[in-house]
């Protein structure tokens, strides 16, 4: 009867959960456009939106359960024997069987490769050879944090302290000269491979709360299968990345401890130094990853109360306290007290601003591809919440209860203080973020099921024994799905094919297209920045600080980070008093992936005021400190013909997309043009000009310009284009004043800072 239930459950789970999907769809604004992240504030309808998402299959669920259905009995008791019997018929052919597994096994191999990466997700260029902003993110604190005596005083961590600079100060002390960035991808493979071997740990321990020992043969096939469903999951449902690493290995210590405390009569030695490691990881995984080690923080409280229901709660609490003041004290000599406030008050900032200004919608055009892993997390979740309701009842009181299920509590509390990471940035790859622990939670649902179910457990157990060889080899071939070894092999190659290659040698990689030029560009501007006391870009790539060896002239060294007025205005503090000679303005990446004038108006009207164009390499566009910047410049007059396009209202940002050409009848080369309202010096928004063709003698110059409307106050309502020369430093006013519409753009629609 129960087996019964659960398979109604499960169906209607995800009847209900596709309903629940379309439904959601009613709910979402008419702007939800993917990739549209530092823009909207999408967090709070995101929360509102998995709420419907989790509320309709919860109360389907507990109806499903608690139902009698004769007619579907009667259906279910037919299909049971019909199972059965292929069962048995399956290990009398397990010839046959075992044939068709790998042909099905590997046509599911071939479309997930054709169809899942090629026509779903997209494949980033800017991600190989080098990726210049997550990496510099990184590498890029790296000279700030050696010209500041070592100290956080010129950073502004987000990933966490032993990430962000630790990792890059370690390749930098240990790697051999100009093989410093290979030798921080060393060490970032290192960390991401800890998630992964803590998670064949946690597996192991999960087997082990369920299945004897004396029941060797069910414990192997559980850890395998376990760990084979987990690996085979990668890409498809779940994603580890290196933030994860420490927190996997705590909940491995968490579990272990808890196996012993909970199936065995462990020794008090065992539980002080057990609860002592723990307590010691708490402070430590603060700093490896703040978002991570607060969740494990909250649920270690939420450990702790729980163990107050047990009689060895005074040695658990005695260890941990002890582990976490020695840890926390520890780091105080090390780092100092002060070092360790300025990290808590940076992530505190990351608290306040992270959610609403990097948010992306909860569906959209992209995501709904992605959707059905947050609803087998929700599935997850109530099949759980029912699991325990039922542990409940069968229990003999609330502390028997506990005993039993303190680790499917633990784990669940995890799996839901996860959901935030992909309810504040709702995209494939944050879904695959909390996917991990969802997992984790089904294979301890998994075992305690098998641990119940006799007869199945003979039927495997007999299966295998009879026919090892067999469940081996398919077990192997499970492996196969989604992994793609030719592609795993191509992904890790590249690790020691390059792991000689020089930090010059690997930028050169970046210049493919041409139009990327990073080596050409560091090459030449190196000897004009090296007497600079520091340097800033605005293209929020990290890299260029590590390779002009400069330290960033503000501690928010992400253009993209600097997130609202006080830290803006900082940035604009630090330029005017270090006055940086020259800034990188913009790039390829940075124009179409970071767009942030609309969001940064403080700092780029301060360049605008200060700086003007100065080279373009590529398509680095390098501006020079100038009194007065662009409108200081003289005015020259020249008869200039513009054509302008039928203007392109993008409501989903709150741009005004500007395209037209340029015609000069002499010769005049104009580096840039730029936007200001009409009898006004403001600067809008200005875009490089680097392309020039000859048409009858004349020279025709297309020309392309985005205006934020967000900084466009309603009453402006005509603008001027302008052309700007840095060989000749002069600007040029081109044609004349154009009205835009401001009643096309829905202002309401726009997140302003």
């Amino acid at each position: 009867m129960v087996a019964k239930r659960i398979t109604t459950l499960l169906l209607g789970l995800v009847f209900f959960s596709l309903m629940a999907k379309n439904f959601v769809w009613y709910t979402n604004p008419s702007f939800r456009l993917y990739g549209v992240s530092y823009l909207y504030d999408y967090s709070r309808l995101n929360y509102l939106q998995f709420f419907i998402l989790f509320i309709i299959p919860a109360i389907s669920a507990v109806f499903l359960y608690r139902a009698d259905f004769k007619i579907i009995n009667n259906f279910y008791d037919r299909i049971a024997g019909l199972v059965k019997k292929a069962f048995y018929a399956g290990i009398e052919n397990h010839e046959k069987i075992l044939i068709v597994t790998i042909v099905v096994f590997w046509i599911f191999n071939l479309m997930e490769i054709a169809f899942l990466h090629n026509l779903i997700e997209s494949k980033n260029p800017f991600w190989a050879p080098f990726d210049t902003y997550h990496e510099g993110e990184k590498i890029g604190f790296l000279y700030s944090f050696l010209s500041n005596d070592k100290s956080v005083s010129g950073l502004f961590i987000e990933h966490g302290y032993f990430l962000e600079v630790l990792t890059p100060y370690l390749a930098y002390l240990f790697a051999p000269e100009n093989h410093v960035v290979m030798g921080y991808r060393v060490l970032f493979t290192l960390e991401r491979l800890l998630s992964w071997v803590g998670s064949i740990w946690v597996i192991w321990e999960i087997v082990h709360f369920t299945t004897e020992k004396e029941n060797k043969v069910l414990f192997k096939l559980q850890f395998i299968l376990f760990s084979i469903a987990f690996v085979a999951s990668n890409a498809s449902f779940l994603a580890l990345d290196y933030q994860q690493g420490f927190m996997i290995l705590q909940l491995g210590f968490v579990f272990h401890f808890l196996r012993k405390l909970t199936c065995t009569d462990p020794s008090p030695k065992f539980i002080l130094t057990a609860s002592f490691i723990i307590g010691l990881s708490i402070p430590l995984g603060l700093l490896y990853s703040p978002k991570y080690g607060l969740i494990f923080s909250v649920n270690f409280v939420l450990t702790a109360f729980l163990l107050l229901f047990h009689e060895r709660k005074k040695l658990f609490l005695l260890g941990s306290s002890l582990g976490v003041v020695s840890s926390g004290a520890i780091l105080c000599l090390i780092l100092g007290w002060w070092q360790l406030l300025e990290i808590g008050k940076m992530f505190l900032y990351w608290i306040e601003f992270y959610p609403p200004q990097f948010s992306k919608p909860f569906l959209s055009d992209a995501n709904e591809h992605y959707l059905w892993i947050l609803q087998v997390v929700i599935g997850i979740f109530i099949i759980c919440g029912i699991q325990l309701s039922v542990n409940f009842r069968a229990s003999k009181n609330f502390q028997d209860f506990i005993h039993r299920n303190i680790h499917v509590i633990f784990l669940l509390a995890l799996s839901i203080m996860t959901l935030k990471i992909a309810l504040d940035s709702s995209d494939q790859r944050h879904f695959r973020a909390i996917a991990p622990w969802s997992l984790f939670l089904l294979f301890v649902l998994i075992a305690g099921w098998l641990d119940r179910l006799n007869e199945f457990r003979r039927l495997i157990v007999q299966s295998y024994t009879t026919h090892k060889k067999i469940w081996v080899l398919v077990l192997v071939f499970f492996l196969f799905i989604n992994t793609h070894p030719r592609e795993a092999f191509r992904q890790i190659k590249p690790y020691w094919k390059y792991i000689s290659i020089t930090d010059d040698g690997l930028l050169a990689k970046q210049g493919k297209p041409k139009e990327y030029n990073y080596l050409t560009a560091v090459e030449e501007m190196r000897p004009e920045i090296q007497d600079m006391e520091c340097f800033y870009t605005l293209t929020s790539e990290g890299i260029w600080y590590y390779y002009f060896k400069k330290p960033s002239c503000s501690r928010h060294h992400i253009a993209s980070h600097t997130l609202g007025k006080a830290a803006r205005y900082e940035v604009v503090d630090a330029l005017r008093k270090k006055q940086p000679e020259i800034i990188l303005f913009s790039n390829y990446r940075s124009n179409k992936s970071f767009f942030f004038s609309h969001l940064l108006p403080e700092i780029y009207q301060f360049v605008y005021q200060n700086y003007r164009p100065y080279k373009l390499i590529g398509n680095h566009w390098f501006w020079k400190r100038s009194p007065g910047g662009i409108s200081g410049t003289r005015v020259a007059t020249l008869d200039i013909k513009r054509s302008i396009e039928t203007p392109i209202f993008d409501n989903y940002r709150g741009f005004v997309d500007l395209n037209g050409v340029l015609t000069l009848k002499n010769i005049y080369g104009l580096d840039g043009v730029y936007i200001t309202p009409a009898n006004q010096e403001t600067l809008l928004a200005v875009s490089v000009s680097s392309s020039v063709s000859v048409k009858s003698g004349l020279l025709e110059i297309p020309w392309s310009i985005e205006v934020p409307m967000v900084n466009v106050s309603a009453e402006t309502k005509s603008f001027q284009l302008w052309g700007y020369s840095s060989a000749l430093h002069e600007r040029v006013k081109i044609g004349e004043e154009f009205a835009i519409d401001h009643s096309k753009i829905d202002m309401e629609s726009n997140y302003v800072r």
